[in-house]
């Protein structure tokens, strides 16, 4: 009889640790805040060419770490350097020109004043009639057409000076398309998936290659909505890679809004919804931006795109 008793007593204690348990897994499974869903991510940098040309020196490999300001490759220069050449012997004319202009406002200046002086001097004798009224119109038409001279020697002035700003102007274009020529790392970072090859002709705008900046890697974790209550900024997260790293983080921020596929934008922009529901309704997945611990010694050999299980740990 005892026997009988105490084997009930451990069946209802078995049965009663059991569902204790299941309890236990159903909320941590449903409820702790907890993903395999998480990628580790960086920011990637695209470099294309500002001037068109052939690539005459690639100074970079596959794979290659490099630091901000270091070159990558250079485009041939002769044409943009001659455009310089070009450009400073078009600045020295137009300063010459710029030159004889002042040089002829200067001689007209000295000729109004002669012809004014003389215009005045006949104007006094016409008065005393020692000369004919005919002499002193002419003088006064001596001083118009010198004015004149004057004013027209002043507009080819400006017109001169307004030639040599749009000169320098070149020039400065010119100078900045020859630097562009050298094209070097915004960041520091790390050459991936390099297709340029020295001799490939670059056009301006045209991606190069693209360059992961090594101190912009983050994790990404794709959390239920369910256990957003859960996570707040800055909340320490413990990280396990597939490779079998860990390390730990911060929440570093959590997304505001993700794309609802049942409402896309119909005709006239007014809502299409979905006219069947899915009785059986997904909990949505949201992202949360996870920054990695600054102690973690092997943050440089972290790869975007690989996947970890993210755990953020109780508070």
């Amino acid at each position: 009889m005892n026997k009988k008793i105490v084997a009930q007593l451990v069946t209802v204690v078995v049965v009663g640790l059991a569902v204790v348990l299941g309890w236990f897994a159903w909320e941590h499974y449903t409820r702790s805040p907890w993903t395999r869903d998480a990628r580790v991510r960086a920011d990637v940098v695209t470099l294309s060419a500002d001037v068109s040309g052939r690539i005459v020196s690639l100074h970079v490999q596959d794979n290659q770490h490099v630091e901000k300001g270091q070159l990558l490759l250079q485009i041939d220069p002769a044409r943009y350097a001659l455009a310089v050449e070009h450009a400073k012997r078009s600045v020295e004319v137009a300063k010459a020109t710029q030159g004889q202009s002042q040089a002829a406002i200067i001689s007209s200046e000295a000729l109004l004043k002669q012809r004014q002086s003389e215009e005045r001097r006949r104007r006094t004798l016409k008065q005393g009639f020692a000369i004919s009224g005919e002499e002193w119109e002419k003088a006064s038409t001596e001083v118009a057409v010198a004015r004149a001279d004057l004013l027209s020697n002043q507009a080819n002035l400006g017109l001169a000076q307004a030639n040599v700003q749009l000169a320098i102007a070149a020039l400065t274009q010119a100078e900045l398309d020859l630097q562009r020529t050298r094209v070097t790392a915004p960041v520091s970072g790390y050459v991936t998936n390099l297709l340029t090859r020295e001799g490939d002709y670059a056009s301006a705008g045209s991606a190069l290659l693209a360059l992961v900046d090594s101190d912009s890697f983050y994790l990404s974790g794709y959390f239920e909505e369910t256990k957003l209550p859960r996570i707040a900024v800055g909340d320490r997260v413990q990280i396990h890679l597939m490779s079998g790293e860990a390390f730990g983080g911060i929440v570093q921020s959590i997304a505001f809004a993700i794309t609802d596929r049942e409402n896309s934008p119909g005709n006239r922009l007014l809502a299409n919804i979905n006219p069947s529901y899915t009785w059986v309704k997904l909990a949505q997945r949201v992202p949360v931006r996870i920054q990695i611990d600054p102690q973690y010694a092997r943050k440089g050999s972290l790869r975007a795109g690989t996947t970890a299980t993210v755990t953020v740990l109780e508070r």
